[in-house]
């Protein structure tokens, strides 16, 4: 892929490498895709469609590059593309994306709030979707400050409705701690509390953080925000794609000498017309076998 003008290429072309390109595409190519308008509609539809998300290597890398691209150029247009990525991402395991999506939806901005809010407060969304609905959300706030209290009172809601999930309490908490807010510190504390007495009753429950973490947060002072500001386009940078190169090619030479029978694929994969709104395998598809899914990060 190197030493391609990809300002040169038609939108078809460009399109095209989302499915062809595997993760061996570069900067120069994601913000070339970027700047083009004509582009979003396809791959708001690259990353609404279920079935991408269940593809066959090399075509499963598309909704990682359709996310990334549709959170780095940002808008409105990109939140319920953004959403549903929320939805599938979270559903399908595919962690290159819910890992990021918190720091994503901060880019978007307060358009992202309301969609966000709805699946924090969605006990069918499941824990882990809620989580990064959460984390969306305090990201959110640190670009747009003046959203802030709105933010803070929709998580500290999650951490206050004793009716709530224990789970998603632990989590909303948690949120509440990493940006030290204040105004929770004493519902903080009581939860903690509740926990460890929980923990009392059943040695095996799952605690979330005790009454020393919290203090110990208070007492730090700055927020501890790392995780919602990740640079998720360092995955087009030449260093991050060597990195995983090596790593694939690690992983293939154990299959064969473990004797298995498939191994990552070495690219290829179809090419589809632009004008085409949904992919429609021949069969089925099946998610990627365990050792052919490039899940899992270093």
């Amino acid at each position: 892929m190197r030493n391609l003008d990809y300002a040169a290429l038609d939108d078809e072309q460009l399109a095209e490498l989302l499915f062809v390109g595997e993760d061996r595409l570069g900067l120069d190519w994601a913000q070339e895709v970027a700047r083009r308008p004509a582009l979003m509609p396809y791959l708001a539809q690259v990353v609404v469609d279920k079935a991408n998300w269940l593809s066959e290597l090399p075509d499963w890398w598309a909704v990682v590059h359709a996310t990334y691209i549709l959170g780095y150029r940002g808008g409105e247009d990109a939140v319920l593309p953004l959403l549903t990525a929320l939805r599938w991402s979270d559903a399908f395991d595919c962690d290159w994306v819910t890992e990021v999506l918190p720091s994503i939806f901060g880019r978007i901005g307060p358009a992202v709030m309301p969609g966000l809010t709805m699946v924090t407060r969605d006990p069918s969304a499941g824990w882990s979707a809620r989580d990064i609905a959460l984390k969306g959300l305090a990201a959110v706030s640190l670009k747009h400050p003046d959203c802030s209290d709105h933010v803070f009172q929709i998580i500290g809601e999650r951490l206050m409705d004793e009716g709530e999930d224990r789970v998603v309490r632990q989590l909303a908490g948690q949120a509440l701690l990493d940006f030290r807010c204040a105004q929770y510190r004493m519902a903080l504390l009581k939860f903690s509390r509740e926990e460890w007495g929980a923990r009392d009753l059943d040695a095996w429950y799952p605690t979330g953080f005790d009454s020393e973490d919290v203090e110990a947060a208070f007492r730090q002072g700055g927020a501890d925000t790392w995780h919602y500001q990740e640079d998720w386009m360092r995955f087009y940078q030449p260093a991050e794609i060597q990195r995983r190169q090596k790593r694939w090619a690690r992983e293939r030479l154990g299959a064969v000498k473990a004797g298995r029978d498939r191994v990552p694929p070495p690219g290829g994969g179809r090419v589809l017309n632009l004008s085409r709104t949904t992919k429609t395998p021949e069969t089925p598809p099946q998610p990627p076998a365990p050792n052919a899914d490039p899940e899992g990060r270093e």
